[in-house]
């Protein structure tokens, strides 16, 4: 871990940060501007928010640089902050809806995670134990699924908006990135040591954002027919928020049934 905290800036890396933090920005602004969290997953902010902080604790250690310590500062901070518009703030607390964000996150996230990270840290030495490393081992596998609760609530809720999927843009960017950077460090650092760990984590959760943006291109631009848009949001009816969105594969039909409809009322007047 202490390698990775210390690793050389490179293009890959810098633009991977920024990415990360404009997905978080993006998370926020949607928030703000809808006043509602419609298709975001709350599930999902708390498995970052867990990754943060148990991959963080050298800042209160370890002084690697500013740019290390600001991004990681910023990171938790945003992550919480998010996570506290979901649970306290008005009208978002009210209208969040549990139904969508149903994905058992500590059941099939934390607790697997957390075994799996304990096997691991065994297995590389039986007779030591570091907690700091054990909890970074943990932040990796769990970073690597984070994203799941994110991608259920989507395909429950079948409206993407278009703040929410930029959000999952930007992760997914983030992560490719940081594959990218790995990928150029091993090739000019002398000496660099491989963490294959790292590297499957990585390819499992673009893998994972490649599945949602293969459903995200085949959807549709949500017609502008309020037949339409109602059916498919028809548990959200009345919100004031007017932003465009993009429909999943599972969402397409119900939009072409409501537009068939409309045709036939015009017809029949």
């Amino acid at each position: 871990p202490n390698q990775l905290s210390t690793m050389a800036m490179n293009i890959f890396r810098l633009i991977g940060d920024y990415s990360h933090l404009a997905a978080i920005f993006l998370l926020i602004r949607q928030l703000q501007t809808a006043r509602n969290a419609r298709g975001i997953s709350l599930k999902t902010q708390e498995l970052y928010l867990l990754v943060f902080v148990t991959r963080y604790l050298d800042l209160f250690t370890t002084f690697y640089s500013l740019y290390n310590t600001l991004m990681k500062i910023i990171f938790v901070s945003t992550t919480l902050y998010t996570i506290c518009m979901i649970r306290f703030w008005e009208p978002i607390q009210s209208v969040y809806n549990h139904n969508q964000d149903c994905f058992p996150h500590v059941g099939l996230a934390v607790l697997p995670c957390a075994v799996l990270a304990v096997c691991i840290h065994l297995a590389r030495d039986p007779f030591y134990f570091d907690t700091m490393e054990l909890l970074w081992t943990f932040s990796i596998l769990l970073e690597s699924i984070a994203i799941l609760p994110q991608l259920a609530t989507l395909r429950k809720y079948g409206l993407v908006e278009n703040l929410t999927g930029n959000f999952v843009l930007f992760m997914g960017v983030y992560r490719l990135l940081y594959i990218f950077n790995w990928i150029y460090r091993a090739h000019t650092e002398r000496g660099y040591r491989h963490h294959y760990l790292v590297y499957i984590c990585g390819v499992i959760q673009v893998l994972m954002y490649t599945d949602f943006f293969l459903q995200y291109l085949r959807g549709t631009r949500v017609c502008s027919d309020p037949a339409s848009s109602d059916s498919v949001t028809d548990d959200t009816a009345g919100s004031s928020d007017t932003t465009e969105g993009l429909l999943f594969e599972s969402s397409r039909k119900r939009c072409g049934n409501s537009i068939d409809k409309s045709q036939k009322r015009e017809t029949t007047v």
